[in-house]
């Protein structure tokens, strides 16, 4: 039986972390499709510390779990963390499991603590419906599943668009540029401060995981501008994972609406102008992720406009508050090799 030894990430093991996922998606069939530049793209996002916030494990030279924690800016009044694990299928082990979750919950919970000491905490990971070995062990490690999303997408060659409502005078939906993203940013903020979990984007993580982003589509993001150009009512943004010519994906990844203006047909507007700019702009599908709480899947918007359910998610949260100042869980030390022992269903 090999052993699997523990340390931080470091920017050097890109490589090897993009092969984990990789062997990780060819059983799990989630559609991460990371490779070397995408996974330094993550670990360069604000609130990730690879050498404060991140674990390896490794059987020799071969990288065969990790786990990132992720702190938000803010905590407001909850502050909520994020966790991102991958085990190759071949090391999903029992131990191999209790230790990675043993280490999320003592890191997370001293992360929490210097930034924010005492306020409210919580974990939070996402698992994808066909991820059940990491669902189950998030279960029995104390994660409530709180959250379920869905993923959708529709084949745009055979799409007919549908009549877009008629915008209030004036008005215009136009592509997005670079002059419209202060304002953007801060309609977004605007948009979603009354909403549970949310908290406000500074320019530094707007620019980095958004407008800045490699896989960011501006030509197929659109804005809608009142009448004096001054104001966004309404935006819907656009990513690419991938550009292969005959599986091109347009990834519908953010959006928003004022909430003053919500029922008056803007979003569904944009969405309109954005579907028939994809199609016309060569993309054969058009995909989105949706919480099922959201007020547009709830009232069956999207299988009105042809969108049909492929995956799902599952949202799993962790309670922080109470962990002791010591860590909590008695494991072994992140430098102390874990024998593997059986592997943990999927």
């Amino acid at each position: 039986m090999s052993e699997v030894a523990w340390r931080p990430l470091a920017p050097t093991d890109a490589p090897r972390a993009a092969k984990l996922l990789a062997a990780c998606e060819r059983t799990d069939r989630t559609g991460d499709r990371r490779g070397t530049q995408d996974v330094l793209d993550g670990w360069a996002a604000s609130g990730v510390d690879l050498a404060t916030g991140t674990i390896s494990g490794w059987a020799g030279p071969e990288l065969v779990a990790h786990a990132v924690t992720r702190a938000r800016e803010h905590a407001d009044p909850v502050h909520e963390m994020t966790v991102e694990i991958a085990v190759h299928p071949a090391h999903r082990t029992p131990d191999t499991a209790a230790h990675l979750l043993a280490w999320c919950r003592r890191t997370a919970a001293r992360r929490h603590r210097e930034r924010f000491g005492d306020t409210p905490s919580e974990l939070h990971a996402r698992t994808h419906g066909h991820q059940r070995w990491l669902a189950d062990v998030l279960d029995a490690s104390g994660y409530r599943r709180v959250r379920s999303y869905r993923g959708m997408r529709l084949g745009l060659a055979a799409h007919a668009p549908a009549a877009a409502p008629a915008l209030p005078p004036g008005t215009a939906i136009v592509p997005f540029e670079d002059r419209y993203e202060a304002p953007l940013l801060a309609a977004r903020n605007e948009i979603f401060a009354a909403n549970p979990g949310s908290v406000p984007m500074t320019p530094g993580t707007w620019r980095h995981s958004v407008t800045g982003s490699p896989y960011f589509r501006p030509e197929s993001s659109f804005v809608l501008l009142s009448a004096d150009g001054r104001e966004i009512l309404c935006y819907l943004l656009s990513t690419e994972l991938t550009d292969a010519a005959d599986e091109r994906e347009l990834y519908l990844a953010n959006a928003g609406t004022r909430p003053d203006l919500h029922g008056q047909g803007l979003y569904r507007a944009v969405f309109t102008h954005t579907l028939a700019r994809a199609r016309a702009q060569g993309y054969r599908w058009a995909v989105l992720d949706v919480d099922t709480t959201n007020p547009m899947a709830a009232g069956g918007f999207y299988e009105r406009v042809g969108l049909r359910t492929f995956r799902t998610w599952t949202g799993h949260v962790l309670q922080l508050n109470g962990e002791e100042r010591n860590g909590g869980t008695d494991v072994p030390d992140a430098a102390t090799p874990v024998r593997r022992r059986g592997v943990v269903h999927t």
